[in-house]
């Protein structure tokens, strides 16, 4: 808005004052005397008010301006140079109220939640900014200037405008008020009174000046150099005009107000406790430093003249000689090879060597450098005990895990998770975080004291244990004795937290840090090798902890509503029975179960999944899928007992690391962290056999797993494939294909997805191949045999009729007993099987057989008395009997004659003819059922044999 539009809307009294505003402003733009600040002619006693220096927040910290504005400004300038010592969520520098209502009528502060600085004033729609937080223990110079006629602001850091606009915009210029109250270091929230502790200064303030005019940009450049110490027209800097609270004002000369702490010698500390070598060069590194190692004498010297310049002849006694020359260890070491010095981290040769007379001289017994008298270097044993001075190129460069994130947040809560060396508190180095808490020794109790600024009552202490460098200070993995504030526990409940350098604060990287404080790369966190000095990192090493509120007997919901997805994969080893009889098979197999937990979060997974096996305890605490084995012969399902494994798949990325942990863990989501839980079982399976072609029979027998009682819509069963075989299946067979009877082929596994069950069904579909070869030689080869011999009879003596019927008969009750145990082996069925052909075939034609033997005999004649067969034809022979004239007849077979089977056969008996031809009949006859026979039986029973069985057809059906 313009200043005429302004007039138009102000009072008599509001145009006044603009008037007077804008005629000096005026004379200032336009070539006239430009208006000059009051300079203060002594520059070397500058007040400076000290505000929370000891970190702990205060509502009665303040300093008060002895006056108030007597004139309502339009235009003005605030400066104040200032330290910040430690953070609140709020830092006022100042506030200027008018009454209890209007407590913001101008004030300056710096907002932790946004990290920057803002000047404002009442009635304006914006502020002036500078998004920076400034580094602690440093000085820097503010100034605001605002030109009402113009509405324009600037902002000053340092000198340099960083920031100019309109200030009040749309809305309409409104000038400061007269008669108000101005504090430094808190916030009004009534006219002088209701502050807030967390929302004051900690730090130095001074040079704090108000004029009712926007200065030139050159004397706000010289001010903040410390050229000039400008006094303010309406509120100046003179230790007069302010009265303190909770609050020291000291003077200082005007150049010691331009710079900081925070230079080289910022980076140095001097521990006055004495320990051997060793300690010191791992201690100071493991708090992200090292030990001094100087690289010339030129350089030692500089290290030394920054030793001496801190040294405090209280804290560090025990570190100055009598003479008043420090003691310290030198840093470099020949431990490594005698006679060359280098640094212990780098291994780098020192070209310093600046040693005492006749030094070095210890040999191999004394490898390590200690300052004496004049600063000479003396080699030492390096188990003696001296102080050491330690360089930290980074300030903050502590952190401590452990806390819970409700008492680290960045305005409500109350402990710092970054933290840094600064200064002594009862003689003992004081770790200090940005402004909620601190660690310090209290020699009374000989206990570390982790505590709030803003509440003494949350604390958690640890005994400094003195038999043990490393156990002593508060650095490294530790348990802690809380007394309140910390994860909701109390009443000096231990609870293990870890001050470690090993997390950049600038990349969020971390490593692990072992008990002692030392850093080992995360990859080598429980690697099955001790990586840190103590062989921390190999302890706690369960990939799993689970939740306080994990219900085990409620099932994973998904992220997405889908159902849980729950994969089978079985490995089959053997069958070590195969039971036609009983309908059945033994199958000895490995169950693999593969789900995801989102529930869950796994720690610190390795690449090789059997290194993320889960213990025996941890799995009996999960939710597992259980499934039953319907076609089992008995009531069977799935397990967790001490033969079970579960194994974790590290497939996701690790989360960004959560320092809420005391122990670092690389953190990955259970979503993406699948479960592998595998065991073995020994159970045995139903199977509907079809023996129809037994023993050429081909059985396809199931393994069917089933859901116990989660519905289909919330958990669904699925085939788990090996990973990267796109052709395998979710089921396998590694034991030996050939058994005793049957030949193993393939298995497949199938999901039921059809199935009209409520829940989840998965089945493994496997090939038993009879071995017929078996059954050929114990059945088949032994039922030709006794065919042969009962075939045979029809070469015996036609006559013979006895022999011929007593060995079919023989035979025939051989092929009875091998039905018989054939039975036995198989079950019964309404149908006739292969094996039920043969046997019929077999022991029908024995029968057959003695059918026709029976029937040729009829036709043979016999005699009536003695039974015996009479000769188709007789040739009568005389024969003279010895010694007389005598001639008798005899008669004799006329054996050189042959039956001829398809003519007359003139001169032989009929009956004999008759029974001739059938015997030939038969030997004909059954030799060409024979043949054609086991041709029809063999082609049918072969050919199904060998016929290739595809499971894949059987999924389909």
């Amino acid at each position: 808005m313009t200043l005429i539009n302004s007039f138009l809307t102000m009072g008599t009294s509001g145009v006044l004052i603009c008037l007077i505003s804008f005629a000096g402003l005026s004379l200032a733009q336009f070539g006239g005397p430009a208006l000059s600040p009051e300079v203060n002619e002594d520059s070397t006693k500058i007040p400076v008010v000290h505000l929370q220096t000891d970190g702990y927040s205060k509502e009665g910290s303040w300093a008060s301006y002895n006056g108030t504005i007597k004139a309502d400004m339009l235009s003005f300038t605030f400066c104040h140079r200032f330290q910040l010592w430690y953070e609140r969520p709020r830092m006022y520098l100042f506030t200027y109220a008018y009454n209890d209502e209007d407590t913001n009528e101008l004030y300056s502060e710096y907002h932790l939640g946004r990290e920057a600085f803002r000047g404002c004033k009442r009635g304006t729609k914006y502020c002036g900014w500078h998004r920076e937080m400034p580094l602690f223990y440093t000085w820097r110079h503010i100034c605001v200037t605002y030109d009402g006629a113009k509405d324009l602001y600037k902002v000053f850091i340092d000198g340099v405008k960083t920031e100019s606009g309109s200030w009040a915009g749309d809305n309409q210029v409104e000038p400061v008020r007269k008669g108000g109250l101005n504090y430094l270091g808190q916030d009004q929230d009534s006219l002088g009174g209701d502050f807030n502790a967390k929302q004051s200064w900690s730090g130095l303030i001074s040079q704090f000046n108000i004029w009712n005019w926007a200065l030139e940009d050159y004397f706000i450049e010289n001010a903040a150099e410390c050229r000039s110490d400008l006094l303010g027209n309406v509120m100046s800097w003179r230790e007069d005009r302010w009265f303190v609270g909770e609050a020291k004002m000291k003077t200082a000369p005007l150049f010691e107000l331009c710079g900081g702490s925070d230079d080289d010698e910022a980076k140095f500390f001097l521990f006055p406790m004495q320990f051997d070598y060793f300690f010191y060069t791992a201690w100071c590194k493991n708090q992200g430093g090292g030990i001094v190692v100087p690289t010339s004498d030129e350089n030692f010297h500089e290290v030394m003249d920054i030793a001496e310049g801190i040294v405090d002849r209280d804290i560090h006694e025990r570190c100055v000689h009598a003479s008043g020359s420090l003691i310290l260890w030198g840093g470099m070491t020949d431990q490594w090879e005698e006679g060359n010095w280098v640094n212990p981290y780098t291994k780098e040769t020192s070209t310093a060597a600046f040693w005492e007379a006749g030094s070095p001289n210890g040999g191999p017994a004394e490898n390590c450098v200690r300052t004496y008298l004049d600063r000479r270097w003396k080699d030492v044993d390096c188990g003696e005990k001296n102080c050491a001075l330690c360089h930290f190129e980074n300030r903050m460069n502590l952190t401590f895990r452990g806390l819970c994130g409700s008492e680290t947040k960045k305005m409500e809560g109350f402990f710092d998770t970054e933290y840094f060396l600064q200064g002594f508190v009862n003689l003992k180095p004081h770790w200090r975080g940005t402004g909620k808490s601190h660690v310090y020794f209290r020699p009374r109790r000989k206990t570390w004291r982790l505590e709030s600024f803003y509440d003494l009552d949350k604390y958690a202490e640890f005994f400094a244990e003195d038999s043990n460098p490393y156990d002593y200070w508060p650095t490294g993995r530790s348990t802690w004795n809380v007394n309140e504030g910390i994860c909701q526990m109390s009443g000096k409940e231990p609870h293990k937290m870890t001050l470690t350098d090993c997390i950049d604060n600038l990349t969020g990287d971390n490593d692990f840090t072992c008990h002692d404080g030392t850093c080992v790369p995360m990859i080598q966190r429980c690697d099955l090798v001790d990586n840190c000095p103590d062989g921390s990192d190999e302890e706690d090493c369960d990939i799993l902890v689970v939740p306080g509120d994990y219900r085990q007997e409620l099932f994973p919901i998904t992220l997405s509503g889908d159902p849980l997805a729950v994969n089978l994969n079985v490995t089959i080893l053997a069958f070590p029975e195969i039971n036609t009889l009983e309908l059945s098979f033994v199958a000895d197999f490995i169950l693999l179960m593969r789900w995801a937990d989102p529930r869950l979060e796994f720690l610190n997974l390795r690449d090789q999944d059997d290194l993320n096996t889960l213990g025996k305890k941890v799995q009996r605490k999960l939710w597992v899928p259980t499934l039953n084995f319907p076609n089992a012969r008995q009531a069977e399902g799935t397990l967790v007992d001490s033969g079970t494994q579960t194994r974790v798949l590290k497939r996701g990325i690790a989360k960004p690391d959560n320092i809420k942990l005391a122990v670092e863990a690389d953190i990955y989501r259970g979503v993406d962290s699948p479960m592998v839980m595998t065991r073995e079982y020994f159970i045995e399976f139903n199977c509907d056999y079809d023996l129809l072609m037994y023993p050429f029979d081909t059985q396809i027998c199931e393994m069917v797993f089933q859901v116990n009682g989660i519905p289909k819509s919330y958990l669904k069963l699925g085939v788990q494939t090996p990973l990267g075989c796109a052709t395998c299946d979710g089921a396998s067979y590694t034991g030996n294909r050939a058994l005793v009877e049957y030949i193993i082929g393939d298995s497949l596994m199938d999901a039921l997805d059809n199935d009209t069950d409520d829940t989840g069904k998965v089945r493994v579909m496997t090939v038993f191949k009879r071995k017929w070869t078996y059954h050929f030689w114990t059945i088949f080869m032994q039922s030709i045999v006794l065919l042969i011999v009962a075939y045979m009879t029809f070469y015996f003596k036609i006559s013979n009729f006895q022999d011929r019927i007593m060995i079919a008969i023989t035979t025939m009750m051989v092929v009875a007993t091998i039905q018989s145990s054939i039975n036995k082996m198989v079950p019964k069925t309404a149908y006739y099987k292969m094996i039920d052909y043969w046997l019929f075939y077999t022991f029908n034609t024995i029968i057959i057989i003695m059918i026709v033997h029976t029937f040729m005999d009829t036709f043979i004649p016999r005699d009536r008395k003695t039974g015996l067969a009479i000769n188709p034809r007789l040739k009568r022979k005389k024969k003279k009997e010895e010694g007389t004239d005598t001639e008798t007849e005899e008669q004799t077979e006329a054996n050189h004659d042959k039956i001829d089977l398809f003519g007359d056969n003139p001169g032989w008996e009929l009956g004999w003819v008759k029974a001739y031809r059938v015997n030939a009949a038969g030997q004909i006859g059954n030799l060409a059922i024979f043949f054609l026979f086991n041709i029809v039986f063999w082609s049918i029973a072969l050919s199904h044999f060998y016929q290739e069985v595809d499971l894949l057809l059987f999924t389909a059906g």
